[in-house]
C-alpha cells in the first residue's frame, strides 16, 4: 500500500515535515515573520490541526513519510463551542504576540468556508522538496480520492498557491469560485473536487 494513516507516534514527525515545508510559505511568514521562532512556532501550530485529524478525520502518509496529507471528515465542521474555544485556546498559547495574525486568518478561512453539501477538507497537504515532482502528491491524493469516492463526498480545499491549484486539477480538483481574500494575507485559491463513485480511479 502506498498510503496509510500515520500512527500516534509519528505525529511530531508529521508536524516537523509540515513546519519545514511551510516554512517560506508567504502566509505563514506573514503569521511568524521572525525566523528565528517561526520553525517552531509552525511545528507547533500544526500540531493542533494534527491533534484534531486524529479525532475528526485523519492524517495520510506515503510508504515513505515524504509527503503527509491532513484532512476532515464532514462531522469536523459541526464542532461545538467547547471546541472552538479549545483551539482558540491553543492558538493563542502557540502564537503568543503573533496570535493576532494567526486569529485574523483562521478566522478568515472558517468565514470563506463552504457549510454545505457535507464534505472532507483538506487542511494540509506537503511533500519534501527533494521528492516534489514525483509521485508522493499523486499517491496521497489518490488515497484520499478513493475515501471520498467511497463515502460518495466531496471535498474542499484552499490552495496557498496557483501553482499547487492548478497541480491538483489532475486529480479532479475544480476551482471553487474565486479567490479568497482575507485581509493583509495573500489570495487563496479555493477548489473543490466531486465524488466519481467507488472506484477511486483517476
Amino acid at each position: 500500500m502506498k498510503c496509510r494513516h500515520a500512527k500516534d507516534s509519528e505525529l511530531d514527525g508529521v508536524c516537523s515535515l509540515l513546519a519545514e515545508e511551510f516554512y517560506n510559505d508567504a502566509i505563514h511568514k506573514l503569521i511568524f515573520s521572525d525566523h528565528a521562532v517561526r520553525m517552531d512556532g509552525l511545528r507547533n501550530l500544526f500540531r493542533i490541526y494534527v491533534n484534531l485529524a486524529t479525532r475528526h478525520g485523519g492524517i495520510l502518509l506515503d510508504e515513505n513519510g515524504a509527503g503527509a496529507l491532513v484532512y476532515f471528515c464532514p462531522e469536523a465542521m459541526k464542532m461545538n463551542d467547547e471546541d472552538i474555544a479549545s483551539v482558540d485556546h491553543q492558538l493563542r498559547q502557540v502564537c503568543g504576540s503573533n496570535y493576532p495574525a494567526a486569529a485574523v486568518y483562521t478566522n478568515g478561512l472558517d468565514q470563506h468556508h463552504p457549510r454545505t453539501p457535507p464534505h472532507y477538507y483538506i487542511s494540509l497537504l506537503a511533500v519534501q522538496r527533494v521528492h516534489r515532482g514525483g509521485t508522493v502528491v499523486g499517491d496521497l491524493l489518490n488515497a484520499l480520492n478513493s475515501m471520498l469516492d467511497k463515502d460518495n463526498l466531496p471535498c474542499y480545499a484552499e490552495c496557498t498557491r496557483f501553482s499547487t491549484r492548478t497541480l491538483l486539477r489532475r486529480w479532479g480538483y475544480r476551482d471553487a469560485g474565486s479567490p479568497l481574500h482575507i485581509d493583509g494575507f495573500p489570495k487563496l485559491f479555493p477548489i473543490w473536487r466531486e465524488p466519481r463513485g467507488i472506484t477511486g480511479v483517476n
